[in-house]
């Protein structure tokens, strides 16, 4: 009876030692395991920057890059089981977001498109993940700033250069328009610190300006034809004055000529009569 306890304790004690060992070596495995894994995430995560403070970009950060690490990320969360690699985990999760906002930064900036409504896009979103950037990678900030600054200077000089056109590819110029218009969109497109840019655009503002030139050319000629007229009609009507008093001088003038033919009749009725008085004398004895 005695043997048998002895037996049994001895089995249970067997056991449950090797349940103990069991659950410890998978215990520790399973910890290894979450280990590796967040280690192999934690470096995935380091190839998203080129530099080891995640401060800059990588030089070929992409979307599917980001997608692919934070795949990773998520698959580690699932093995986690210590809560000291949870922090390690929130932290790469960090990274991988700000990676997101670095991205769009970049993309941003390395457009080349002159349509208003893209830059408009483009700008708001740049200066959205600077602001999400600010405080978790203000080197990265101060180095892409002033490029989000002139991202917001060409969309200015877009909206100046749409002003003069009536549709949205630059082709055809509104009507009307001046010469202080063109000045004003060519300044905003001085103050664009981008060549490429520059010389995408001058060729439509010089279009415009041609423009301008013709419609002011066509207005001077116009105005020009209005003022001959003008001229041309007064002359005509000062012509058709005068003719009244030609003809009442000439009415005059053979009024005086009658009046003069009657006063010469008059005048040499008497002298007929002297005459005849005189021959008459002369008969008498």
């Amino acid at each position: 009876m005695k043997r048998r306890t002895l037996f049994s304790i001895i089995v249970v004690t067997l056991t449950a030692g090797c349940f103990t060992l069991f659950y410890g070596m998978h215990s520790m495995w399973t910890d290894t395991q979450s280990a590796q894994a967040v280690q192999a995430a934690t470096e995935e995560v380091d190839t998203l920057f080129k530099d080891k403070a995640h401060q800059l970009p990588a030089d070929q950060l992409s979307q599917e890059k980001i997608e692919a690490v934070a795949t990773k990320l998520h698959a580690a969360r699932q093995k986690l089981t210590e809560p000291e690699y949870a922090a390690k985990l929130a932290s790469a999760q960090a990274d991988v977001d700000a990676a997101k906002h670095m991205l769009t930064v970049k993309k941003a900036v390395a457009q080349t498109t002159t349509n208003l409504s893209d830059l408009k896009t483009l700008t708001d979103e740049s200066h959205q993940a600077l602001s999400e950037l600010a405080t978790q990678k203000p080197e990265f900030v101060q180095a892409y700033q002033k490029r989000v600054a002139q991202l917001s200077d060409q969309e200015s000089a877009v909206a100046k250069i749409a002003s003069l056109f009536d549709d949205p590819d630059f082709k055809e110029p509104k009507a009307g328009l001046s010469a202080s218009q063109v000045q004003t969109a060519l300044a905003a497109l001085e103050h664009v610190n981008n060549q490429q840019f520059a010389d995408q655009m001058l060729p439509i503002i010089a279009t415009a300006q041609q423009a301008a030139t013709d419609d002011q050319t066509t207005s001077e000629a116009s105005s020009s034809e209005s003022s001959t007229s003008g001229e041309s009609s007064s002359a005509s009507q000062t012509s058709t004055s005068s003719t009244p008093s030609a003809s009442t001088s000439s009415q005059e003038s053979t009024s005086s000529s009658a009046s003069n033919s009657e006063s010469e009749q008059s005048q040499s009725v008497p002298s007929n009569s002297a005459a005849s008085s005189a021959s008459s004398s002369g008969q008498l004895p």
